[in-house]
């Protein structure tokens, strides 16, 4: 970490021809400088494959490939050999597959893949390239394929929809000139959710029903070849992504049959024993109930799943999932003590498990419901807990992001009651919290004890959209302070612009400041020399004389 590798660089193909190597090729005599070109190709694909399974080995970590995700573990095994067996193309075909499976098995959690997502796509451009020059469809196919997965997975970014749409389009389009159902469908299933993208990023109601039911066609396209290859896992797939697209609609017969679609997703998942998928399934059908019928429905739909995954037995993971989700809807139902309840025993299915990040997302829940409650202290607890736990598993983000969060609850929370007591007494009436200047400046010092911590997590972590937060938490924090001095003081000064068709002053325009006193600023020499105060005006500093 920290040394710079040669193999993360992305390997860019030569621009200095004119002509494909395909082109260049069929304009040689067969001989040496052939036999030179072809082994220039064979050394690129192999350099692109290798750096492609050196990506999801470094990706890959034991905790984040959930049990059940046998497309992934398949397509990785076979990557292997053919690498290690294989022709260059076959290898790297096999690894643009292993790559694509890989962020679908990581799809909930996807923060180590986010950071690489660039790398990712320059080496399905790349191997797309190759592909293309080597004539080979069924390479170009998984590597427009892997591309389109790493469009998808950053579907938040303005042109990720589009661009994931073209890539999915193109290697539909070749599907259609082979003859290989299976892959035809798995790439419809692809442009099915590059539809569902396009339609979430639109404003338009019109676009988003157009994409939707586009989404759709292609899933339930996918379904019927599924059935006819016998697949059963490729089947739920296929519904699961109908089930998703179906659940965007605006029509609530739709979204009811979308619902209808991903339980009968989850059953099959279910009768061939692929766990994982079938949690994923859940995850889409408690957050469709949740928008369609509320945190009740939701609630019972979790808590139903928690009870027949611990009847059933050898599976406390999913459980406590279950259990995590039922908690949280029930602390947005205000239910307190039953929401306690089920973290503490998602806590013990987890520990039983031995899943660290299930824990630590049980302590993040139970801060939460703990702030709830007015138990302050409780909530600051449970995230230091969070923030040890992922210390001993290395996460420096999310080590930063727990110490983010107890920053926020004690600076944000002082912030409030130092407001509510300051206007009290700009209004003349009596303190409703009573806190003392020393109170706040021993509270203040934790949160930026907080602060500092959990920046120093990203500064190790190199995690710049975490050092902004922390920045921008800080600075939020200070603005309001000035402008609730500013809006409980009168001003120190009042400078008055005249009009100048008039000797009398426009009031209008007047420039309000106020000195507030800043001991460090004090400084009688020196480049920052001050006078001791922090001047704020408003609207804008008066013109110089």
């Amino acid at each position: 970490k920290g040394v710079f590798r040669l193999s993360r660089v992305p390997i860019r193909r030569a621009s200095c021809h004119s002509r494909s190597p395909h082109q260049l090729r069929c304009g040689l005599a067969a001989g040496p400088v052939e036999g030179l070109w072809d082994g220039m190709a064979d050394g690129e694909a192999s350099a692109l494959a290798s750096q492609a399974m050196e990506l999801v080995g470094e990706l890959e970590e034991e905790e984040d490939i959930e049990v059940g995700f046998e497309d992934f573990k398949v397509a990785k095994r076979e990557a292997e050999k053919m690498v290690a067996q294989g022709t260059a193309g076959q290898g790297l075909r096999a690894a643009m597959r292993s790559l694509e499976e890989l962020m679908v098995a990581t799809k909930l959690k996807e923060q180590n893949l986010l950071t690489r997502l660039q790398e990712i796509q320059w080496l399905a451009k790349d191997s797309a390239a190759y592909f293309k020059d080597a004539d080979d469809t069924a390479g170009r196919i998984a590597a427009l394929s892997t591309l389109t997965r790493a469009h998808l997975m950053r579907a938040s970014e303005p042109d990720a929809p589009m661009a994931a749409l073209k890539s999915a389009k193109e290697a539909d389009e070749l599907c259609r000139r082979s003859s290989d159902d299976r892959v035809q469908a798995e790439v419809l299933i692809l442009l099915s959710e590059a539809h569902v993208a396009k339609a979430c990023a639109t404003p338009y109601a019109e676009v988003l029903t157009e994409e939707v039911n586009k989404a759709a066609e292609a899933s339930r396209t996918a379904e019927e070849l599924f059935k006819q290859l016998d697949d059963k896992r490729g089947l739920a797939k296929a519904m699961h992504t109908t089930a998703k697209a179906l659940l965007r609609h605006t029509d609530e017969d739709e979204m009811l049959e979308g619902e209808r679609m991903a339980d009968e997703a989850r059953d099959l998942y279910h009768d061939i024993g692929d766990t994982a998928s079938e949690v994923a399934v859940l995850m889409t059908g408690i957050s469709a109930r949740h928008a369609t019928s509320g945190p009740e429905s939701a609630l019972m739909m979790a808590s139903d799943a928690a009870e027949d995954w611990q009847q059933e037995g050898g599976r406390p993971k999913d459980a406590a999932l279950a259990l995590l989700l039922a908690a949280g809807f029930q602390l947005e139902l205000g239910e307190h003590a039953a929401a306690l309840k089920a973290c503490g025993e998602s806590q013990t299915l987890n520990e039983r498990a031995g899943n660290r990040r299930g824990i630590a997302t049980t302590l993040e829940t139970k801060s939460a419901i703990f702030f709830a409650m007015k138990q302050y202290n409780d909530s600051l607890q449970a995230l230091e807990e969070m923030a040890n736990l992922f210390q001993k598993m290395g996460d420096k983000k999310s080590q930063g992001n727990a110490y983010m969060m107890a920053a926020n609850i004690l600076l944000n929370l002082l912030s409030e009651e130092v407001e509510t007591d300051t206007q009290a007494e700009f209004e003349k009436k009596a303190p409703k919290i009573g806190i003392s200047t020393a109170d706040v400046h021993k509270r203040s010092a934790n949160g930026l004890e907080y602060a500092t911590r959990a920046s120093k997590c990203f500064d190790e972590g190199d995690d710049l959209e975490g050092k902004q937060s922390v920045t921008d938490l800080l600075q939020g924090v200070y603005n309001k302070a000035i402008q609730l001095y500013c809006r409980t003081n009168e001003p120190d000064m009042i400078y008055y612009i005249q009009n100048k068709d008039t000797p009398q002053m426009d009031e209008s325009k007047c420039i309000k400041e106020w000195r507030i006193p800043m001991p460090s600023f004090q400084k009688t020499e020196g480049l920052d020399k001050g006078d001791g105060f922090l001047h704020i005006f408003d609207p804008h500093p008066p013109p110089k004389m």
